[in-house]
């Protein structure tokens, strides 16, 4: 009989909005914020080994995107860690607690096939978490170590307490998420609703994310940015998003996209500014991911990405936003 294993994918993400409250007495920020999946997904196989313990490896396809910044050096693949630090390996332990097992003299390898960039607000580490935490719960009732599998509820407490992004990793498509970005409301859309097309464009120099909302914290009370208002993803932008015509109005999905750390990030690293206007009008909408410094354009067609051509920008890669939840 050969040894249990069981495979799951969860995809990468960019948020479309994200307005962040003040902070609060936790050191938490409340935000409003908007989901989108995107058209790489993160593989992990979890299954049972005779050597005690945990073992990870991790497989980079030699067409995907994560090898195109491999090859142009802005990635590297050692930095990814092999051990407990490992947000996958968190997730594995997190679903063996949580059925009370204990591994003894057996063990589980871990197999990680990445796909999302690196660095780019894209929660490539929050999708490896999360497909962790599917194949593990299948992983272990298979082995019959536990008699039955957690619910979906239950991994998605397991996934908030690895990280703000795990729950949506784990649920894919398009959502809205209050709180802390983990209170989920999925969002219908349409079956021919046409994608998106977004390019990410990397910085060579690195910001904090602390670091940037701190800045928040401070221009605000300086009176630098905006007060927060109401933190509430505005119904235009999905409205627009989920037009399934195809004519949609880009222009009427892109006008509404928000993201309240993109003023910090610009303060904290002023070329991004150069890099924003550069790709900004002619069919483009260009937006900092994040808190920075990674940049994200989205254009209704490809072949209209100003970044989608070769030459054009060595450390620019371009996929889709499916807002399909079918692999998830």
């Amino acid at each position: 009989m050969s040894a249990a294993s069981a495979t799951a994918c969860a995809p990468g993400k960019v948020n479309l909005y994200f307005a962040v409250g003040d902070v609060q007495p936790n050191g938490y920020h409340p935000v409003a914020s908007l989901y989108a999946a995107v058209s790489l997904y993160e593989e992990v196989t979890v299954a049972v080994s005779d050597e005690p313990g945990f073992s990870v490896s991790v497989e980079i396809p030699e067409e995907s995107v994560l090898a195109q910044m491999e090859r142009a050096g802005d990635f590297d693949r050692s930095s990814i860690p092999l051990d407990a630090r490992n947000l996958a390996v968190k997730a594995v332990q997190a679903v063996l607690d949580a059925q009370g097992i204990e591994l003894g003299e057996k063990g589980l390898s871990i197999h990680i096939v990445k796909n999302v960039p690196v660095a780019g607000g894209m929660a490539g580490g929050s999708a490896d978490a999360a497909a962790a935490l599917k194949a593990t719960n299948r992983c272990v009732v298979e082995a019959g170590w536990a008699s039955k599998a957690l619910t979906d509820d239950e991994l998605r407490d397991l996934g908030a307490e690895l990280g703000a992004d795990v729950p949506f990793c784990l649920m894919g498509g398009l959502a809205i998420g209050y709180g802390t970005g983990t209170e989920l409301t999925p969002l219908d859309v349409p079956a021919d609703t046409q994608p998106l097309h977004l390019t990410m464009i990397l910085s060579t120099q690195g910001l904090s994310t602390p670091a940037v909302f701190a800045e928040l914290d401070a221009g605000r009370a300086e009176g630098r940015y905006p007060a927060p208002g109401e933190l509430e993803v505005p119904q235009a932008l999905i409205y627009a998003l989920i037009d399934p015509s195809p004519s949609r109005d880009l222009e009427a999905t892109t006008s509404h996209i928000r993201n309240d750390l993109q003023a910090p990030a610009v303060t904290l690293q002023p070329a991004l500014a150069d890099v924003l206007n550069q790709q900004q009008g002619a069919g483009a909408h260009a937006f900092v991911s994040g808190s920075g410094p990674t940049l994200a354009v989205i254009t209704g067609d490809a072949r209209t990405n100003k970044c989608a051509g070769k030459n054009q920008n060595p450390h620019s890669y371009t996929m889709a936003l499916t807002l399909d939840a079918s692999k998830a």
